[in-house]
């Protein structure tokens, strides 16, 4: 479920639909939380779908701070410019042809 916390996914859409992972919106870790209640939310929903044994996925990941703060609430994937920028398809496979060969 792409982009949960925001337009049609929902609790309800959780219940209702087959899923099997959890793409958390990126607004969740936006500088903007008037009420500071995103970093609970996030933590609350990734607990809730690792005990739903759903596959988490953090959307817009920036900074080393964040990355830290979703691996401590049991958040095992994300992505966003803390990885890389977006890149074309030759790119991608060539970045993971120098990982593969690093490691």
């Amino acid at each position: 479920m792409d982009d949960f916390g925001s337009g049609y996914s929902s609790l309800n859409m959780l219940k209702e639909t087959p899923v099997d992972e959890i793409k958390l919106d990126m607004r969740f870790l936006s500088a903007a939380d008037p009420y500071g209640r995103a970093e609970e939310i996030l933590h609350m929903v990734i607990t809730m779908g690792n005990h739903m044994k759903l596959s988490i996925i953090a959307e817009g990941v920036e900074t080393e701070q964040q990355k830290v703060m979703l691996q401590g609430f049991g958040c095992n994937k994300a992505q966003g410019y803390f990885y890389a920028r977006p890149m074309r398809a030759a790119e991608y496979t060539e970045l993971l042809r120098k990982e593969k060969a690093e490691n």
